[in-house]
C-alpha cells in the first residue's frame, strides 16, 4: 500500500520525463552537433538495439532460473523467448519496451533535423504529436507488436524534448517563483487527472525542481548521474533480490519495512552502477556494448 501510495504522485511523470529527456539529449548531444544520418544510426544500433538484444535474453534466463521466488513464472518455450524480443506485455521483457519505442524515434533522425531549423516547423509538428497523443491505434492489431501501435503516446515527450532545449525553453524555469506556479498546476493538474497536461507540467515541474536542486548542492547526483541508462536496464536484478530474498525470505519483519525500502532503491541504484565502472575499466569491448557504454 505504501508503495503505491509514494510513487502514484509520479506515475504521470516518470516514463514521460525519461523520453522527454532521450529527445532532449538527442537534440543537444546529435542534431545540435551536426551528426550525420549514418554515423547516427550505426550510434544508435550500438546503443540502444545490442543493450535490448543482450537484455530481453538476459532476463528471459534470469527470469527463468529465479522461477521459485518470482511472483509471475515463465514457462520455457521457443515461441515465448522469441515473443519476448516484440510482445513485451506478460514477459520478462515487460519493462524493455522503453528501448524498442526509443529505436523506433531515433529512426525519424533525418527528421527532426530538417524540422529543426524552422520553428514554424517544430510548432506545426509538436502539435500533430499532441492531436495524434489522442487517438488509439491498439485496435488495428490483436498484439503491440514492437509497442508501434501506441507509439503516438510517446512521440509528443520525446519531441517536446526536442522542442524545449532546442529554444533553451529552461531558462524560464530558473527561478524559484516558476518552480512554484509549475508545481502548483501540476498539483491541480494532478487532481483533475487532465489526460497529456499533467505529464507535460510534471516534466517542467521535475526540471524545475532539479534546476533549484543544482543551485544548492550542485554535486548530489554527481555519484551515478552519468549511468542513469545502466541503472534502468540493471536494476530489475538487484530490486527483486531485496525483496523476495532478503525481505521476504531472510529477514522479513513488518518492523523493518522501511528500512528495506531504502535499501531496495539504494540497490536499485548503486549496484548498476558498480557494475558499469568496473565494466569500464575492462577491456572487454562487446560486454560494454552490451549494457549501454560508450
Amino acid at each position: 500500500m505504501f508503495c503505491q501510495q509514494i510513487t502514484e504522485p509520479f506515475a504521470p511523470i516518470r516514463m514521460p520525463l525519461f523520453i522527454f529527456c532521450s529527445g532532449g539529449l538527442l537534440y543537444l548531444s546529435r542534431i545540435n552537433k551536426d551528426w550525420k544520418v549514418k554515423k547516427l544510426y550505426i550510434d544508435k544500433i550500438k546503443r540502444i538495439v545490442c543493450p535490448f538484444l543482450f537484455f530481453v535474453t538476459f532476463y528471459y534466463v534470469f527470469k527463468l532460473l529465479m522461477n521459485p521466488l518470482t511472483k509471475t513464472k515463465v514457462v520455457f518455450s521457443v515461441r515465448d523467448f522469441l515473443e519476448s524480443f516484440y510482445i513485451y506485455y506478460q514477459h520478462p521483457s515487460a519493462h524493455l519496451w522503453f528501448l524498442s519505442v526509443l529505436f523506433w524515434f531515433m529512426l525519424l533522425y533525418p527528421l527532426f533535423v530538417w524540422l529543426s531549423k524552422s520553428i514554424i516547423s517544430m510548432i506545426l509538428f509538436l502539435l500533430f504529436t499532441i492531436v495524434i497523443f489522442f487517438i488509439d491505434f491498439t485496435p488495428l492489431s490483436p498484439e503491440n507488436y514492437f509497442f508501434l501501435f501506441t507509439l503516438n503516446k510517446y512521440l509528443v515527450f520525446f519531441f517536446f524534448g526536442i522542442f524545449f532545449f532546442r529554444y533553451e525553453l529552461y531558462k524560464y524555469l530558473e527561478n524559484y517563483k516558476a518552480c512554484l506556479v509549475v508545481t502548483i498546476l501540476y498539483i491541480f493538474s494532478f487532481l483533475y487527472e487532465i489526460p497529456l497536461v499533467t505529464s507535460l507540467l510534471g516534466i517542467l515541474m521535475m526540471i524545475s525542481i532539479c534546476q533549484q536542486i543544482a543551485l544548492l548542492i550542485p554535486t548530489l547526483f554527481e555519484s551515478f548521474r552519468e549511468y542513469i541508462y545502466q541503472i534502468f536496464l540493471m536494476s530489475f536484478i538487484f530490486q527483486p533480490f531485496v525483496e523476495l530474498i532478503l525481505w521476504k525470505k531472510l529477514f522479513y519483519n513488518e518492523d523493518l519495512f522501511f528500512l528495506f525500502y531504502i535499501l531496495n532503491v539504494f540497490c536499485g541504484i548503486f549496484f548498476p552502477v558498480l557494475i558499469a565502472k568496473a565494466i569500464e575499466r575492462s577491456n572487454l569491448k562487446w560486454l560494454k556494448i552490451c549494457i549501454g557504454l560508450k
